[in-house]
């Protein structure tokens, strides 16, 4: 999925690659998630992209005059960049491409995903994810480097979007590189509901391998589904608790992200005259 526009993309500087994923893991990976995954991938990545409204403006701009004779006039404006930092335990490839489909429906310039290194491979089918979304600009540096491109990126392209999607350990820690309070906190859900009802057909193969990582709890008894209060269930919506997110059969492959801000993709400027 090709998710540039008529505005190239500004070049990284030459102290990125040395913690660039190179296309050899790219094709290694794309090869061990198989046919099957691929295409809950591609399911995931087709849903989120259409919801994401891809064919909005990247610019616009109002004016409003009030009856006093004062006016203003408000500017948005895609961002530079939008970068991800993945924790290392995460697994979820439907998780990480709702991450960053905003950002490439958006067509912000440059999208780019950290992953620290340290603490074992990438995941297959989260190198094949971003392979199949489009996101080229994939990294794997130190906690040092790491901060080291975040500073460079804000110095040079100006002020970006940034989210973590991890545990609280991890955002904190990307936070204290970045600035305190500048990164959207991506929070994992603990443990996935499902509802397992007589009569309702789950894929529990998509499941597992759209939510690897996360465990999935099983209810055969409605009410217990309701009072285990998750904050993300598989159920039919007539059957669901007021959960945040709620799957029905059928998008065992799909996540979202419901408190995703729209200031990490779009910057906002205000004129008073």
């Amino acid at each position: 999925m090709n998710h540039s526009d008529d505005n190239t993309a500004p070049g990284l500087p030459e102290s990125f690659e040395a913690s660039r994923v190179d296309d050899v893991r790219f094709a290694r990976a794309y090869d061990k998630t198989g046919d099957r995954g691929r295409a809950l991938i591609k399911s995931c990545i087709a849903r989120l992209f259409e919801i994401n409204l891809p064919g909005s403006p990247v610019a616009a701009s109002r004016t409003d005059r009030f009856a006093s004779g004062g006016a203003r006039s408000e500017f948005t404006a895609a961002r530079p960049w939008y970068a991800l930092a993945l924790d290392p335990d995460c697994a979820s490839p439907s998780q990480l491409v709702a991450a960053v489909m905003p950002a490439l429906a958006a067509r912000i310039p440059q999208v780019l995903v950290f992953r620290p290194k340290g603490r074992g491979p990438w995941p297959h089918a989260l190198l094949t994810a971003l392979e199949l979304c489009g996101v080229e600009q994939v990294f794997s540096p130190t906690f040092k480097d790491l901060k080291q491109h975040l500073s460079v990126l804000r110095g040079q392209m100006g002020d970006g979007g940034l989210a973590c999607l991890g545990s609280q350990a991890f955002c904190d820690r990307i936070q204290a590189l970045f600035a305190p309070g500048r990164a959207h906190w991506l929070r994992p859900p603990r443990a996935l509901g499902l509802l397992a009802e007589s009569g309702l057909d789950w894929d529990r193969e998509a499941l597992a391998f759209a939510h690897a990582g996360v465990p999935v709890r099983e209810y055969t008894d409605a009410a217990m589904f309701a009072s285990a209060g998750h904050e993300a269930v598989f159920a039919p919506a007539s059957l669901a608790p007021l959960a945040r997110l709620t799957f029905e059969p059928g998008c065992e492959f799909l996540w979202d992200w419901p408190d995703l801000p729209r200031e990490l993709f779009f910057g906002r400027r205000l004129v008073y005259s």
